[in-house]
C-alpha cells in the first residue's frame, strides 16, 4: 500500500500502479485486467499504456493486444546503480567461493525491509541449487536475512521488524527465541543454519561491511549435501565464506 502524501499527483500514481501491477503478475495482461487489478476507468488506462508504450515502458503484443513491461526499468536501474559497483567488486570472491567449496555462492543487501539477491555464481558441478538473481525473500526466514538484522543497529532493526508481516504472526516465545538468537550471529557475524526455505539445503551466510557500521550485505552458500566432489563440512564452509566476505568488504573499501 504507497504511504499517504499531501502532494497528490494520480497520473504519476496511475502509471506507477500499472508498471508495479506488471511487475507483479510477471505475465501478459489485458487492459481490463489490468483495469480490474488497479481500479482504474478504461479510457484513463488507454490514456496511460499509450505513454508507456510511447516511452517503451511496456510492450503490447500486436495479436493478442496484452501488455508486459520492458526491459527498460532493469537498464535504468542498472545505470551508475551502486549496486552495480557492488557485484562487480563482489564476484571475483564469489567465483572463487564457489570453485573452493563446490556450492553456488550468492550475494545479497537488504532492499525496502526484504532480502534481495544481486547476484549468483554457481558452483563448479553440473547439477546444483540455483537462487535467480533479482529474487526476494522474506528477512527473517532466510540465514543472510538473520545475518543482516542480527548486525544492524537495534533501533534500524526493530523497525524493519514491526514492519514485517511474518515476524508479528509469530507466537511471543517464538518470537523471543528469535531475537536471543540473533545475539550470536551479531557475535560471530555469521550463521550456519538448515534452510527454512528449501528441504535438504544448509546455508552458511556472513556478513559484508561492520556490525552497527556500513553493512553492505552478505554472501552465502547454499549447500546440497548430496552434490558428490562438494564440501559439506560445516567448518570449511565457514571457513570459506567469512574469507570471502572480508576479501569483499576490503575490495568494496569497508574493512571488516
Amino acid at each position: 500500500m504507497p504511504k499517504k502524501s499531501p502532494y497528490a499527483a494520480p497520473a504519476l500514481d496511475r502509471g506507477l500502479d500499472i508498471l508495479e501491477h506488471l511487475a507483479a503478475v510477471g505475465i501478459p495482461q489485458s487492459q481490463t485486467e489490468i483495469a480490474e487489478a488497479i481500479g482504474c476507468s478504461q479510457p484513463e488506462l488507454f490514456r496511460m499504456l499509450a505513454r508507456l508504450e510511447a516511452r517503451s515502458y511496456v510492450l503490447r503484443d500486436a495479436q493478442t493486444s496484452r501488455y508486459e513491461l520492458s526491459l527498460k526499468l532493469y537498464h535504468l536501474s542498472h545505470t551508475h546503480s551502486p549496486i552495480d559497483s557492488f557485484r562487480r567488486a563482489a564476484l571475483p570472491s564469489l567465483r572463487t567461493l564457489a570453485s573452493s567449496c563446490g556450492h553456488p555462492a550468492h550475494l545479497c543487501v537488504l532492499d525496502r525491509d526484504a532480502l534481495l539477491v544481486v547476484t549468483q555464481v554457481r558452483g563448479p558441478h553440473p547439477v546444483s541449487l540455483s537462487i535467480e538473481e533479482g529474487s526476494r525473500f522474506p528477512i527473517e526466514t532466510t540465514a543472510s536475512g538473520r545475518v543482516l538484522l542480527a548486525c544492524l543497529p537495534e533501533t534500524e532493526r526493530d523497525a524493519i521488524l514491526a514492519r514485517s508481516e511474518v515476524f508479528p504472526s509469530w507466537s511471543k516465545s517464538r518470537q523471543r527465541e528469535f531475537l536471543s538468537s540473533l545475539t550470536s550471529i551479531r557475535t560471530n557475524r555469521y550463521l550456519y543454519t538448515t534452510s527454512e526455505l528449501t528441504q535438504g539445503v544448509s546455508d552458511v551466510s556472513a556478513l559484508i561491511g561492520k556490525v552497527d557500521g556500513p553493512v553492505l550485505g552478505t554472501v552465502a552458500v547454499s549447500c546440497v549435501s548430496s552434490l558428490l566432489g562438494s564440501s559439506t563440512d560445516p567448518a570449511r564452509l565457514i571457513d570459506f565464506t567469512l574469507k570471502a566476505a572480508a576479501q569483499i568488504s576490503s575490495e568494496s573499501g569497508i574493512q571488516p
